[in-house]
């Protein structure tokens, strides 16, 4: 079994703190930037909540009730214009009814209800309870499934699967939430320095 508080403290030190990592100021828009981050580049992920915020449709009622048109042409940058603005809006639908009596259900209930919104898959369910309810998740996304091999763990080849046989070390690791969002804020970073190229050696 790995041991995900050295992998912690490896990560610390290489990188310093992350903090509460995800980017956005509050959970809404964080929820947002997790589907519209699906399949494409940050970068225009970022784009698109800036079209969506400058629109006057970052807000959930809004946006929910927008003409689908009018949020296809703003969310564009993100990619997929046939699926990411029913995505948004169901999002934002379930947001305006649920999100308020959702905060008080159990992390399991809240999981469930997350799934259920059209393109909300398990690693987004796990980062919107994660970064926007202050819930326990462990994202186990491409940059975790990397780091944990490249650490002689066998993983698995599906997300469950790989949730599954991480279980046993996150009860002995005992994160708190905190510590949950800056591991997969460390783990992201240290995903990116591999996928650097590496700088050319100096002439000699």
């Amino acid at each position: 079994m790995i041991d995900l508080r050295a992998l912690h403290r490896e990560l610390l030190a290489r990188h310093g703190p992350q903090g509460w990592w995800w980017p956005g100021e509050e959970p809404f828009e964080i929820a947002l930037g997790a589907v519209l981050v699906q399949r494409s580049r940050w970068e225009q992920a970022a784009q698109a909540l800036a079209a969506l915020t400058d629109a006057g449709l970052r807000d959930p009622a809004p946006l929910a009730a927008a003409d689908e048109d009018r949020v296809r042409e703003l969310v564009r940058p993100a990619g997929f214009p046939r699926s990411k603005p029913r995505r948004v809006q169901a999002l934002a639908a379930w947001w305006a009814g649920r999100a308020e009596a959702a905060a008080e259900v159990d992390d399991a209930a809240l999981r469930r209800e997350l799934l259920g919104i059209d393109g909300v898959g398990e690693e987004t369910a796990d980062a919107i309870s994660l970064y926007c309810f202050s819930r326990p998740a462990f994202l186990c996304d491409e940059y975790a499934r990397r780091a944990l091999r490249e650490r002689g763990a066998v993983v698995p080849g599906s997300y469950r699967a790989v949730a599954r046989a991480l279980a046993p070390a996150l009860e002995e690791a005992a994160f708190s939430v905190p510590e949950l969002a800056e591991l997969h804020g460390l783990i992201v970073e240290e995903g990116k320095l591999r996928a650097r190229p590496a700088a050319p050696a100096p002439r000699r």
